[in-house]
C-alpha cells in the first residue's frame, strides 16, 4: 500500500524523517519496501500482511505509529444526527449471510464537478486518477478509513428500491469500466427493481454511474462477506481497491462513521443536502474480551516484562483492560482488530511493540528420540543399525518350529513350547520359545551351498508356555573366517569376536558395562544387575552334528523386552579435548579369577577424573606364567580437563594405581 508522508502527518504529529519512520514501521512488522520522492512528497510503499486489514488505510497506519511512538492520533470522523424525515427509497437485504449490514444515505441537489486541488493531489498520490468530486471523495474516505463506498446516481435507480441479492442465472452487468460481465448464481449483487446496478464489494455498474449531470446520489457503505467478494473477484477477473479491502474484511465499526465522513465532505465540496439514512442488518455488538496471562507472555517471549509495562503497551494498541486479577488482564478488543482472536495474538502484539530485535535468540530444546514410536520399536531399529554396521546380516525365520529342531538345539534342556492345534506340517507344530533353532537351520542351509563364512542375526518374537508370554528376542550366530582389514589374512571367528559384538551392542544401547555379568558353564548366562537377560556360547559338537555343521559356531540370544528397561538411546556430546593425553602401560601376572573388569573398576576408583581410557593390550599364558595365573598387559590414558598434565604428576598417579593393584588384587608386576 502506498502512503503519502505529508498526508499521513494530517492524522499524527510525526517528527521522524521518512527514513526513520520507515525503519520504525519495518521493525514492527509492517515492512516499508521503498520510499519515492514525488512532487515534493515522500511516498512510502508498505507491505501490509494479509491479517492486518486494519492497516490498509491512513488511520490504521497512524494508529500503528501512535502505538510505537506514543503520539496521539487525530480522528477526523464527524457524526451526523439522524434526520426525522422519511426516506424516499427502500433497502431490502435478501442474503444476510453475504451482506450482514448495508447503509444507504440519500443526498440531494449536489453539484458534480472537478475536485479541488488538495483532493486531486491526495488521489494522485495513491496512484489513481481524479474522476469528479463525488467519486474522489469516496476514494479519499476509502484510503483514509479503509471502508469502501460507492455513490449511485439516485435518479437512475429503477423503482426507488435497492435490493441486495444473489445474481440470477444468466444475468449480466455493464460495469463502470465499460465491460459487460456475465454473473453467476453465487455472486452477490446490488440491484434495483429491474436489473443489477453493482457487483457487491467489487465494482459499480455503468447504468447508475455518477456523471456531470447527476443531481441526487445514494451513498452506499456496507459490510460484504470476505469469501464471497474474493470468489466473485476471482471469477470475474476483476479487482479493485474496494474488493482488495473487502476480501480481507473491513472494520464493522467503521461502516457508519465512514459514511458520515463522506457525507460531510460531499456537503462541503459538492453542495447538496443530506436527507435520510437507511441502516439495515446487524448493528455492531460489544467488543470481544480476551484474557492475557503475564506469566504465559513472559514464557513465550523468554522475557521478564512487568505488568505495568505490558498494560502501557496494550493501551497504546487500543486494547483496553476491562478487568484485572493477579497476573491476568482481561482486554477489550476493538472491532478494527479482527486479527486478534486468541491470547497468543496479544502476545505477538506485545513482542512487536517491544521490538523483535531486542528479543534474544534462543535454540529450541532438542528432544532426542521423541517417543512418537514405542521404545521397543526404537530399540529394535537401533540394534539393527549397530549389528549391520559391525558386518552382520539380518535374517528372518518362521515363528513356528518343531519338537525335533528344539531337541537338536537344546537337547534335554530344551524349553517348554506352546503346541499348535491345527499345524500345517510337522516343522510348524510349536510356537518357538527360542530363535536359535531357526538361525542354526539357516546356517546349515547356507553352508551346504558353499557359503561358510557367516555373521547373521535375527530379531523376532518368542513365545513361552508359562503364562503364555510373548517377548522380543535377538539371536546372533557366527561361523567361519573373517578379517576386519582387507590387507590381512582371514582368521577363524572365536567366542571373543562374539563377546566383542555384544560389548559394542551394549555400549551403543547405553547399557552400563558395570552391571553386566557373565556366568560360567556349558552355556554361560548373561545377567544385568543380577537379572537374567540371555546367554552366549560356543555350540558343542553334538549340536553341530545335529544341524550338519562342520565348523565352530558361536551364538548368543538376548531378551530385548528385559533389555529395554535398561537401555538409554539418548546421545550426549562433548567438546573435542583441548589438552593432550599421556599414556602409561602396565604389565602384570594375576590369578585367573582376576577379571579385567575388576582392574578397570579399581583404576577408576583411584583417579576417575584423570583416567580417560583403560585398554587391554594382551592376555597370555605360557611357561613363564605360573599355573593358575595369566599375564595381562594394558594401557592407561590420562588427560586433564582444564590443563595439560605433567609427566611428573602422571607418574605419581600411575605408581599409586600399580601399588593399589598389587595390594588389593594380589598381582605381581613384571
Amino acid at each position: 500500500m502506498k502512503i503519502s508522508y505529508s498526508w499521513l502527518k494530517e492524522y499524527i504529529d510525526i517528527k521522524e524523517s521518512p527514513e526513520r519512520l520507515a525503519a520504525i514501521l519495518t521493525n514492527s512488522g509492517s515492512e516499508v519496501k521503498a520510499i519515492e520522492l514525488t512532487s515534493g512528497d515522500f511516498i512510502m510503499d508498505i507491505e501490509i500482511t494479509p491479517n492486518r486489514s486494519d492497516c490498509l488505510n491512513y488511520l490504521g497506519v497512524a494508529r500503528e505509529i501512535s502505538a510505537l511512538t506514543g503520539k496521539k492520533v487525530k480522528m477526523p470522523l464527524p457524526r451526523i444526527k439522524k434526520s426525522s424525515g422519511g426516506a424516499p427509497f427502500k433497502v431490502d437485504i435478501k442474503d444476510k449471510t453475504l451482506c450482514p449490514r448495508y447503509t444507504a444515505r440519500f443526498i440531494r441537489n449536489i453539484s458534480v464537478k472537478e475536485s479541488p486541488e488538495w483532493l486531486k493531489k491526495r488521489i494522485i498520490s495513491m496512484g489513481l486518477r481524479p474522476v469528479n468530486n463525488v467519486v474522489d471523495i469516496t476514494n479519499f474516505v476509502l484510503f483514509e478509513t479503509g471502508q469502501p463506498m460507492h455513490a449511485f446516481d439516485y435518479d437512475k435507480i429503477k423503482g426507488n428500491e435497492v435490493i441486495i441479492r444473489r445474481a440470477a442465472e444468466g444475468e449480466k452487468i455493464l460495469s463502470i469500466d465499460n465491460m459487460t460481465r456475465k454473473l453467476e448464481k453465487d455472486m452477490l449483487i446490488i440491484a434495483d427493481s429491474e436489473r443489477p446496478i453493482a457487483v457487491a464489494g467489487v465494482m459499480g455498474g455503468f447504468n447508475t454511474e455518477v456523471s456531470a449531470g447527476t443531481k441526487n446520489i445514494l451513498l452506499e457503505s456496507a459490510y460484504f462477506n470476505p469469501v464471497s467478494v474474493r470468489r466473485t473477484s476471482y471469477k470475474l477477473a476483476l479487482s479493485s481497491e474496494s474488493s482488495y479491502r473487502f476480501e480481507r474484511s473491513v472494520d464493522p465499526g467503521m461502516i457508519l462513521r465512514a459514511s458520515d465522513r463522506a457525507a460531510v465532505l460531499i456537503g462541503e465540496i459538492c453542495g447538496g443536502k443530506i436527507v435520510e439514512l437507511l441502516d439495515k442488518g446487524e448493528k455492531p455488538g460489544k467488543d470481544r474480551n480476551i484474557e492475557l496471562r503475564i506469566e504465559r507472555l513472559n514464557n513465550v517471549l523468554n522475557l521478564k516484562l512487568t505488568e505495568s509495562y505490558v498494560k502501557k503497551v496494550l493501551l497504546g494498541l487500543s486494547l483496553k483492560p476491562v478487568s484485572k486479577k493477579k497476573g491476568v488482564i482481561k482486554l477489550s478488543i476493538p472491532s478494527f482488530r479482527q486479527d486478534i482472536k486468541y491470547e497468543i495474538d496479544i502476545i505477538e502484539e506485545v513482542a512487536r511493540m517491544y521490538g523483535y530485535d531486542r528479543i534474544g535468540t534462543t535454540i529450541p530444546k532438542i528432544i532426542p528420540n521423541p517417543q512418537r514410536k514405542p521404545f521397543l520399536w526404537q530399540l529394535k531399529t537401533k540394534t539393527r543399525d549397530i549389528l549391520t554396521s559391525l558386518g552382520l546380516n539380518e535374517i528372518m525365520t518362521y515363528g513356528l518350529t518343531s519338537q525335533a529342531n528344539l531337541h537338536k538345539a537344546f537337547g534335554l534342556e530344551m524349553p517348554e513350547a506352546i503346541a499348535v492345534k491345527n499345524y500345517l506340517n510337522v516343522d510348524q507344530e510349536l510356537m518357538r520359545p527360542s530363535i536359535l533353532p531357526g538361525v542354526l537351520s539357516v546356517l546349515s542351509r547356507n553352508i551346504s551351498r558353499g557359503i561358510k563364512d557367516l555373521k547373521i542375526f535375527e530379531i523376532g518374537n518368542v513365545y513361552g508356555k508359562n503364562y503364555h508370554y510373548e517377548s522380543a528376542h535377538l539371536c546372533i550366530a557366527l561361523t567361519g573366517l573373517f578379517s576386519d582389514d582387507w590387507q590381512r589374512e582371514k582368521s577363524p571367528l572365536t567366542l571373543f569376536d562374539l563377546r566383542g559384538i555384544l560389548d559394542t551392542l551394549f555400549s551403543e544401547l547405553g547399557i552400563s558395562h558395570d552391571k553386566i555379568e557373565i556366568g560360567t558353564g556349558k552355556r554361560p548366562q548373561i545377567f544385568y544387575d543380577k537379572k537374567y537377560i540371555g546367554y552366549f556360547t560356543a555350540l558343542d559338537k553334538k549340536v553341530l552334528d545335529a544341524f550338519d555343521l562342520t565348523e565352530s559356531v558361536f551364538c548368543a540370544e538376548i531378551d530385548l523386552n528385559i533389555l529395554k528397561h535398561h537401555a538409554n538411546l539418548e546421545k550426549k556430546f562433548r567438546d573435542i579435548p583441548k589438552y593432550p593425553s599421556i599414556k602409561r602401560d602396565i604389565s602384570l601376572i594375576a590369578p585367573k579369577e582376576v577379571t579385567f573388569k575388576s582392574i578397570i573398576s579399581l583404576v577408576s576408583q583411584k583417579s576417575a577424573d584423570l583416567v580417560e581410557n583403560v585398554e587391554l593390550l594382551d592376555r597370555y599364558s605360557g611357561r613363564q606364567i605360573p599355573q593358575g595365573h595369566q599375564g595381562l598387559a594394558f594401557r592407561i590414558e590420562y588427560r586433564g580437563r582444564t590443563r595439560t598434565l605433567t609427566s611428573k604428576e602422571v607418574d605419581k598417579i600411575h605408581f599409586a594405581i600399580r601399588d593399589s593393584l598389587v595390594e588389593k588384587l594380589k598381582v605381581t608386576l613384571r
